[in-house]
Formats: C-alpha cells, sequence, structure tokens
C-alpha cells in the first residue's frame, strides 16, 4: 500500500474515532448508500463492466468513510472482487449540486485478471446533482492496480442515497426507533447445494449468510454474500440484494412465499460470464424457539451477462431475529473494524508462499463476554490477487483492567482463488487476540491463530492486526 493510501485511511479512521468519543446517549448521523458503475479497460484492450457499492458515515463536516466492495458485472471477468475501505471530501454548492474527491483501498481480484498480489486504489472525483433524499451524477477515475497489470481511466455513474446511521455509548439506553437502511432485523446462516454449475457439470457445495430489514408484516428486504465450500469451484463468490414475502399459514410459527436477488457472481471457474447473476425461489420459514427459525429453500440461480450457470438449488438456513429497536432498551455493543493478516500459504503449484489480506469485520455482543463475527479477507501482496477469505463464527473476550482485554474467536467459513491450496474452498480459522482501548470508542487489536483448509493442503500460522470503532446499536 501507497504511503499516500495509510495516510488517508490513517487519518480517516482516527477523526472517526474521535468524533464519535463524544457520543454519550443515542443520536444519528448523516450517512450515505453509494452505489456506482463504470466501463474499465484491461490490458490487451478488453473492456469489463465495474460495479460499485459503499455505505458511507460522515465523521466530521463534510468528510465521510466507511466500507465498500468493487465486482466485475459486464465483459468475461465475472467472479472479480475487492472490498476495502473508501474515504471521501464533500462539497456542496447551492441547494442541489455536489463535488466529491475520494479514496479506495481494498484487496482481491479473480476471474484470471492481472491483478498482482491484488492491492486496488481507485482515486476519483465526482459531481451530483441532488433530489430529495438521494443525487445523481457522473464519476472521473483511475484504476490501479500497483503490483499487477490493470492501469484504467474512465468516467462512470454515481448513485448517492441519504441515510441516517444510528449509534450511541454501548449499554446506554436507546431513545426511540431506528429507520436505517443498516438496521438488521435478522441473520440467516445456510449451507445447500447448486445442482450443477454449468450443463453437465458436478455440483457445487455453498454456504451463505443474509441480512434481511423488514419492511411490514409480509415484505423483507434482504443482502447476502456467499461462497462455495465443495465440489471443483473453491474461490466461487457472490454477493447481492433483493426482496422477499412470507406470509402465515395454519400452522402455528411457519410461514410460506418466495424471494429473489440480483446481484455479483463468479470465481473458482463457475461460469457467470461477465458476472450478473440472480435467483428465485419458494422460502418456507418455521419459528421454532424464540428468536430462533428453520428454513427450506429451492429455487433456480441463473447468470445473466453470457454465463452457462443456469441450475436448480436447495438451501437449509437458520435464522436468529433481533427485533425492532425500542425506546428505552439497551444498546449492544457492535464493532466495525479494518484488519490486515499474513500468513504463508500453499500454492497449487507446490510453492508455499507468505501473502497479506486486508479485510472488514464486524462483530456483536450476545453479552458481556460472548460475541458474533462476521469478517471478509482479500489478498493484496503475494501474487495471489484473486485470494478471497470469508468467515463468520463465535468469539468470547475478559477485560484485563486500564482498558486492556484478551479474547478467544473460533471461526469457519471459506477460501479460495489465487492458486492457494483450499481445494473445496471450506475452513477452519481458531484465534487468540489482545486488545486495547483508544479513547472511548477506538480499538486496537492483536491476534495470532492458524487457518487451515478442511480438504486442501492449506494449513499455517497467522498474526492479524485490526483497528475497530465499537458503538452501541440497537
Amino acid at each position: 500500500m501507497t504511503s499516500t493510501g495509510r495516510t488517508h485511511l490513517v487519518a480517516g479512521a482516527l477523526a472517526l474515532a474521535a468524533s464519535m468519543a463524544n457520543a454519550q446517549t443515542a443520536q444519528t448521523t448523516p450517512a450515505a448508500l453509494i452505489a456506482g458503475f463504470e466501463r474499465t479497460e484491461l490490458p490487451g484492450g478488453e473492456h469489463m463492466g465495474l460495479a460499485q457499492i459503499a455505505y458511507l458515515v460522515e465523521f466530521a463536516p463534510g468528510w465521510r468513510a466507511g466500507p465498500a466492495l468493487y465486482g466485475a458485472a459486464t465483459g468475461q471477468r465475472g467472479g472479480l472482487f475487492t472490498w476495502g475501505a473508501e474515504a471521501q471530501k464533500l462539497w456542496r454548492f447551492g441547494a442541489r449540486w455536489q463535488a466529491v474527491g475520494g479514496l479506495y483501498v481494498g484487496g482481491g481480484g479473480g476471474a484470471s485478471a492481472p491483478v498482482g498480489g491484488g492491492l486496488m486504489l481507485r482515486p476519483h472525483a465526482d459531481l451530483l446533482y441532488g433530489f430529495d433524499g438521494w443525487a445523481l451524477g457522473v464519476s472521473a477515475s483511475q484504476l490501479r492496480f500497483p503490483n499487477g497489470d490493470i492501469r484504467s481511466s474512465q468516467l462512470g455513474l454515481v448513485l448517492s442515497v441519504d441515510d441516517r446511521f444510528g449509534h450511541g455509548t454501548p449499554g446506554v439506553a436507546w431513545h426511540g426507533g431506528e429507520a436505517s437502511w443498516l438496521r438488521v432485523d435478522r441473520l440467516v446462516f445456510g449451507g445447500g447445494s447448486y445442482a450443477e454449475q454449468a450443463p453437465g457439470a458436478d455440483s457445487l457445495g455453498v454456504v451463505s449468510l443474509r441480512a434481511e430489514h423488514d419492511l411490514g408484516p409480509v415484505w423483507i428486504a434482504t443482502a447476502e454474500a456467499g461462497a462455495a465450500v465443495q465440489g471443483d469451484g473453491d474461490g466461487y463468490a457472490e454477493f447481492g440484494a433483493g426482496l422477499a414475502a412470507l406470509w402465515p399459514t395454519p400452522l402455528p410459527g411457519l410461514r410460506v412465499g418466495g424471494r429473489t436477488m440480483l446481484g455479483l457472481g463468479g470465481g473458482g471457474a463457475v461460469p457467470t460470464g461477465g458476472g450478473i447473476i440472480g435467483k428465485a425461489a419458494l422460502l418456507a420459514r418455521w419459528q421454532v424457539a424464540g428468536p430462533w427459525s428453520l428454513e427450506l429453500e429451492g429455487g433456480r440461480v441463473h447468470a445473466f451477462s453470457g454465463g452457462d450457470l443456469d441450475s436448480h438449488y436447495a438451501m437449509l438456513s437458520l435464522g436468529r431475529s433481533f427485533g425492532a429497536p425500542d425506546a428505552g432498551a439497551p444498546a449492544v455493543e457492535t464493532e466495525f473494524a479494518l484488519a490486515a493478516q499474513s500468513y504463508d500459504a500453499q500454492r497449487r503449484d507446490g510453492s508455499r508462499r507468505r501473502l497479506e489480506t486486508i479485510g472488514l469485520k464486524i462483530s456483536r455482543a450476545i453479552d458481556e463476554r460472548w460475541y458474533v463475527t462476521g469478517q471478509a479477507y482479500g489478498a493484496v501482496t503475494g501474487g495471489a490477487g484473486a485470494y478471497s477469505v470469508g468467515l463468520v463464527g463465535l468469539g468470547a473476550r475478559w477485560p484485563m483492567g486500564g482498558g486492556w482485554r484478551v479474547g478467544a474467536e473460533a471461526l469457519a467459513g471459506a477460501a479460495g482463488g489465487g492458486g492457494v491450496e483450499s481445494q473445496g474452498g471450506a475452513i477452519v480459522q481458531p484465534k487468540l487476540w489482545v486488545g486495547t482501548d483508544l479513547g472511548r470508542h477506538g480499538r486496537l487489536q492483536l491476534g495470532a491463530g492458524y487457518i487451515r483448509s478442511l480438504r486442501g493442503e492449506l494449513s499455517a500460522p497467522l498474526v492479524e492486526l485490526s483497528w475497530g470503532v465499537a458503538l452501541g446499536r440497537p
């Protein structure tokens, strides 16, 4: 990573922590959901459509930062994904016009694109015209993989939707409901199988994590991520958003309906063409005990941008509801963190070389000791640019006094791509960590653990350094 990129990230992170350190009770901060599309040029004159999604929180007047994801949407590079952090400066002119300057730093790759180690930089300047609650405009950007062969300058379209990010001090009573699109009413974790990767090909075992936002008694907005854990598609990943509808039945606790999803997918030699995929399925949900539910889903997944993926699929899932935020209820601690990992990884060519990844982590407290966490990483060095990791799991922590704490995590998920020997994709990652507080909300954490493929040769100790912001969320 360049010194400029590190300077932007550190400055934005420290300012975010400082601005949030004064939050003693529940409050909302201006935020924006950003979506974009641009047509980039790869070596040899090949063109690829690149889609963007980001959620940015304003940490000082005119300054905002947050996580971002980029993925291939058209062309022949479906499965190229990077994720990381975006920082922006916003200027407003008159009642409607907005100008934006920003920098994205992330890691990843895929689809045999020449991304080198995987580090991606995207400086850009945008001009938008505002409407009531949203703005539309054009973006001029440079796309660069410093240790790869991709260098491209282009124009694109950008859409910004206003939001309010609700937060406060963990444990302090929440003073009212929250309407943010970032509110998660339910998490659903599942596993299943795509009947075939392509006509006549073998089946593909997948896992997925879906977040749901209730729009009413029937309709539900969804966002999900999935990855391959069995079969010959290690390295396959998908991300998307959709809509579900569930109606009650005469049987207690049982609701039935359906759902659709539109998103991006690819990697692991799964033929998704440019990368746009969609799903349509029937869904049955049974509320088995308190907030816990079981789901059975069956449907079809299809590639829309020139790929051959067209398969029936089935999923069995476990869901956990969190309920609507009530006035007076305590704000649950939720931590958002930017992390870097380093380890020696076995490669498919028989070698063993060090690689570094950067990633995003989200952790939500269950009680004072236990928490659940979801984590995603993409390679930035080591010649493994297509290598990606997704993990979910359970953690525990113990205070040591003076703002210090120690903890442990048991994680499982999927990894693949970049020539790393993770056959099938399924991995486990136990980890121990020690952390200290940096102010009221900022935290620094150093961890050591082990990553191991359940079927491949990947098996290595790792070290991790992360910086996070812990907030109270309803």
